[in-house]
């Protein structure tokens, strides 16, 4: 069998899981003004980003099982907490509902893996970020997501 990495089916599956629940999200790679300009026509407004992320795999008699953690930031600049503190609540609902594994693993199997388990870390509100832009809330969800390949016809 030839290991695939799923970093993309991985990042594929949360955009198909998460997008469409009130917030959208973005890859880490796309600069803060791109997102800017997209939210342009909107005085108050809230995204995620898919952040930071790692990867280890076990073999089993099965195949390889991979184990990606994965932060997914969100971000608002509304001038509260409330706003950041209902969208990490969205998220969370939506990933560990059995609608959002469903979800997660139909578009999983697509791209060749199994959702094996999900595994929701820590959930915070960080402090303020303050700039030129103005003041950004933001929060985060530490995601462990664990995937089995699926074995190669």
């Amino acid at each position: 069998m030839t290991y695939k990495l799923p970093f993309t089916a991985i990042s594929k599956a949360l955009y198909a899981t998460l997008n469409g629940q009130g917030l959208e999200w973005f890859d880490s790679a796309v600069p803060i003004t791109e997102i800017e300009d997209y939210f342009r026509s909107q005085a108050e407004f809230a995204y995620g980003i898919l952040g930071a992320a790692d990867m280890d795999a076990r073999d089993t008699k099965t195949g390889p099982v991979w184990t990606m953690a994965i932060n997914l930031q969100i971000y608002s600049n509304y001038r509260g907490r409330k706003d950041v503190a209902q969208k990490l609540e969205t998220t969370f609902c939506r990933l560990v509902s059995t609608d959002g594994r469903e979800a997660l693993n139909t578009s999983l199997n697509n791209d060749g893996f199994s959702l094996v388990d999900l595994t929701v870390g820590s959930v915070s509100i960080s402090l303020p970020i303050v700039g030129d832009a103005g003041e950004w809330q933001n929060g985060s969800i530490d995601l462990k997501i664990r995937v089995g390949q699926l074995k190669e016809e």
